[in-house]
């Protein structure tokens, strides 16, 4: 393609008469397409989206975004039903795993290091990622503990056994960033701050931290536990972080000072001693809690028991969920549905208890495993589960 660059060549009749004569230059390398095209390929796309499980029917998507829009269902049901199960290999199963926040992703983290993504309508690697198709998985040297996806879903965060913690871009698999030395022991769990540029973690090193992203240190450190650390949690507003501890207590954290303002226990259920010394495995907050002040923000608690408490940040029991079984039937792990309705516990008799939070009452009762239940992780908008145990199986509930 070739003009002429001198404005003398163009005559007098100024602008639009050179306009029109590039446009005759350039119209010989210029293909049209059909007024309906754009939306056909758009259509297909949507399509093939839809059949390899990116996509769920019925769901909208936002163009501009290129991402589904995040719509929760009308009304939450209880999983009543094993609807797939991924299985692991003879000598691996998954220690941790999580649905991201878009709703498009499940992650799981395993005993031999490996951080793989899943489709959880079909229970298969999401193999339209590159890296995965080419089984250049996101790895650890040991086994992958925790994970946690960033609020946008694009980046995830997961620790390992020996104390390193890694944060993933998970459209490309590329390491973002690591920290060798976040901890001297294993990572318990992770969890990106609200604008995501900072990730809290706790250890069985006793203590939690805060690392910032940009500057690749640690930022704040929480001391005063005597036993693992088993979770930690940001409240609604990242002014206050959480901590549960094999050593009995729950712990709240001013963010700013790192300073511990409350410290308490969790009372033992009736028919243990009051004495007794039980460790607490994890806490949450309250879903929808977020119009409360940092005060009045309510947290559930598990407690290595039958039971799961609801209490507020005073140390105060307001419900307590109870399986049941004197023996034989303590809670590991806990969830709660995406709006808040149901509290979902698995215990060691490989089941799966499902209570009303607004009554507390035992609504369901399921077998979800063979061998020890490790956790269970709740989709952000769909009524369903994913458990994972040692029997090698991250299980997918729906009802």
């Amino acid at each position: 393609l070739k003009w002429p660059m001198d404005s003398k060549e163009w005559g007098e009749n100024g602008k639009e008469k050179r306009r029109a004569k590039l446009t005759q230059l350039m119209l010989p390398y210029v293909q049209a397409a059909p007024p309906g095209r754009l939306l056909a390929l758009l259509g297909q796309a949507l399509k093939w989206q839809q059949n390899v499980g990116m996509l769920q029917p019925g769901v909208k998507l936002d163009l501009f975004r290129g991402a589904a829009k995040v719509m929760s269902e009308i009304a939450e049901e209880f999983p009543q039903q094993i609807a797939r199960q991924i299985k692991f290999g003879t000598k691996s199963h998954p220690e941790c795993a999580c649905f991201s926040p878009d709703g498009q992703h499940l992650v799981s983290g395993s005993v031999d290091g490996f951080v793989e993504v899943w489709n959880h309508s079909t229970g298969q690697l999401r193999k339209d990622l590159q890296y995965q198709n080419d089984e250049e998985f996101m790895m650890h040297d040991q086994a992958v503990v925790s994970v946690a996806f960033s609020r946008d879903s694009e980046c995830l965060a997961s620790g390992s056994q020996d104390g390193k913690l890694k944060i993933w871009k998970v459209a490309t698999g590329q390491c973002l960033r690591h920290f060798d030395r976040a901890h001297t022991e294993g990572i318990t769990c992770v969890q990106f701050s609200k604008d995501g540029s900072q990730v809290l973690t706790s250890s069985f090193d006793m203590t939690a931290k805060i690392h910032g992203l940009k500057s690749g240190r640690m930022l704040k450190e929480f001391r005063g536990h005597t036993s693992y650390v088993n979770t930690a949690a940001y409240n609604h507003d990242n002014t206050r972080v959480v901590t549960a501890s094999s050593d009995t207590f729950v712990k709240v954290y001013d963010v700013k000072s790192s300073e511990c303002i409350l410290s308490f226990s969790p009372p033992p259920p009736p028919h243990m001693n009051e004495a007794s010394m039980v460790s607490v495995n994890s806490v949450c907050f309250v879903p929808c809690d977020g119009d409360r002040g940092a005060g009045d923000e309510r947290i559930y608690v598990c407690t290595r028991s039958n039971t799961v408490y609801m209490m507020n940040l005073r140390g105060q029991v307001l419900k307590a969920f109870c399986s049941g079984k004197r023996s034989g039937g303590d809670i590991l792990a806990f969830a709660v549905s995406h709006r808040g309705k149901w509290l979902y516990a698995v215990a060691e008799d490989h089941m799966l208890y499902v209570f009303d939070t607004e009554t507390a009452k035992l609504e369901h009762l399921m077998k979800v495993c063979e061998k020890e239940v490790i956790g269970l992780t709740q989709h952000p908008t769909r009524n369903m589960l994913a458990c994972f145990a040692t029997d090698g199986h991250l299980t997918v509930l729906v009802p």
